[in-house]
């Protein structure tokens, strides 16, 4: 038996569709690359949980690594700061690519010549759990920590820095459901890393470095609270593939093993999974176990229909996690949702099945967003941020969520 191509869950042994996407990223990085300068504005890619937006970032990394630069990646976690993994993680990186300072020294062993961009920063940031002073500097240091790590890589013959932080959202999301109450810490230190990203695009030059984030579709707001100017964060949207794409997905990883799929099989599957890469790694990576194919083989209808079986608990144990943190509210809400029928609803039908109106469900509305359970899909419009969901939805009964 050949061993599973197919990563539910993970980063995709081949990667592919978003050639947009791709190109567009890779070609910001390109011009740090090839002059030397600041990449621009903070770069997110959004969408919801299971599109894609990790898978992107680490294709993208990988190329930049490979045409020189060194890369610091940070992964957010929920309502916490985060700038102190950033240094963390921008001195781990250099020292891994063996970046030194002059003399021959590393970078730790230098602490009076960027004792600004590292040490004092790290003191600042590891200091506690209050929000710093409004005396304590912190803009610059951080814009000295990534200038200057940018112009070490440089002068060692590299491209250039370029920092990924994943789940940009998380530190920013609200500590409460009814209102927008941010860890205060977390909160400024989005406005911080806005300010120096701005700053140093003010320079541009001799400043090689870029920043990429991703997150759920409600990141720009978020950055927007940190500081107003988050809105000029270029946004890069990540939506559901084409039909196109999702049979290259499931193509791809079988043909360098030496097998294929039937076309009937593959049209199931797209249909299936309705564009969602998740889905799509879920059903290939069960059809593969129920064929236990060798090189050679065809992967046929029958095997889709055995694997379904394995797919279909898979998926309902991530609907199951996504019902779970629902309120008893949210999941009337849900249910009329499902009720109403299509892949977008109009908010204004919603609101008819619950017997109320659109701005009673304003904040029930928002807290699904923030949940990603659900999303916008256009003025006035909502959708499922995962394909399935609303049959799944019809299935449970209205008990009470979590607490309200």
């Amino acid at each position: 038996m050949l061993p599973n191509p197919y990563t539910p869950s993970d980063r995709p042994r081949v990667f592919v569709g978003r050639d947009a996407e791709r190109t567009l990223l890779r070609d910001k990085l390109a011009r740090v690359a090839a002059y030397g300068e600041m990449m621009g504005a903070l770069t997110v890619v959004t969408g919801p949980r299971g599109v894609g937006k990790t898978s992107l970032l680490r294709d993208v990394a990988g190329q930049a690594e490979a045409d020189g630069f060194v890369l610091a990646w940070v992964s957010c976690v929920k309502q916490q700061p985060f700038l102190g993994e950033i240094v963390d993680r921008v001195e781990r990186s250099l020292e891994q690519a063996d970046v030194t300072a002059p003399g021959g020294r590393r970078l730790k062993e230098v602490d009076v010549e960027l004792s600004a961009g590292f040490a004092k920063v790290r003191a600042r940031l590891d200091s506690g759990p209050a929000s710093p002073s409004a005396s304590t500097a912190l803009v610059g240091p951080l814009e000295d920590l990534l200038g200057r790590a940018g112009r070490l890589v440089r002068e060692r013959g590299g491209a250039g820095l370029v920092v990924m932080i994943d789940e940009l959202h998380a530190p920013l999301e609200s500590t409460r459901e009814w209102e927008y109450a941010p860890d205060r810490e977390a909160l400024l230190h989005g406005a911080v890393l806005l300010n120096a990203i701005q700053n140093l695009g003010g320079v541009r030059d001799g400043l090689p470095v870029g920043v990429i984030g991703a997150g759920l579709p409600q990141t720009k707001a978020l950055l927007t609270r940190a500081a107003t100017f988050g809105e000029r964060s270029h946004e890069i949207v990540l939506a559901e593939f084409g039909p196109a794409d999702a049979a290259r997905l499931l193509e791809a990883p079988a043909t360098n093993l030496g097998v294929s799929w039937a076309p009937d099989a593959l049209d199931v599957v797209v249909d299936t999974a309705r564009g969602y890469p998740q889905s799509l790694q879920i059903l290939g990576a069960a059809t593969w176990d129920a064929a236990r194919p060798e090189r050679g083989s065809v992967l046929d209808l029958a095997a889709v229909e055995i694997g379904s079986r394995s797919a279909r608990t898979a998926l309902a144990s991530i609907f199951e996690a996504r019902w779970a943190v629902a309120t008893g509210s949210e999941r009337a809400f849900l249910h009329a949702m499902a009720e109403v029928g299509g892949p977008v609803v109009r908010r204004r039908e919603i609101a008819e099945r619950l017997s109320t109106t659109t701005e009673a469900l304003s904040m029930v509305r928002r807290n699904l967003i923030v949940k990603g359970i659900i999303e916008e899909a256009g003025y006035g419009r909502l959708r499922f941020t995962i394909p399935g969901f609303e049959e799944f939805v019809l299935g449970q009964d209205r008990t009470p969520g979590v607490p309200e």
